[in-house]
């Protein structure tokens, strides 16, 4: 079950996705899709996906995109959202990243 879900976040990353959406696109309950994340990978379902999308805002920073169409690309729904996430994930803005 988990390599499958891994694969639709994957695949769908850059789409709005929640928790629940993806345990209906599973046959599945929210709960088991949250302690397969939580047992399996040791980080919740949220978390995983805000990541995955991260590592992606990564890769078009260094190909010198906006920064607010770079957090559209990947999923976010805004940019305060992103701009958040991403300082809490590595430490620095999107902005100071962009210009190492």
């Amino acid at each position: 079950l988990l390599d499958r879900i891994l694969a639709y976040l994957e695949d769908n990353f850059h789409q709005h996705i929640t928790l629940e959406q993806t345990a209906r696109q599973f046959y599945v309950s929210a709960s088991t899709v949250s302690t397969t994340f939580r047992r399996e990978m040791g980080v919740s379902f949220h978390r995983c996906l805000t990541q995955r999308r991260l590592i992606a805002a990564k890769t078009l920073i260094g190909q010198k995109l906006p920064l607010e169409e770079i957090s559209q690309q990947v999923g976010f729904s805004d940019y305060s959202t992103f701009y958040r996430a991403f300082k809490q994930e590595f430490g620095i803005s999107p902005r100071q990243f962009s210009q190492l």
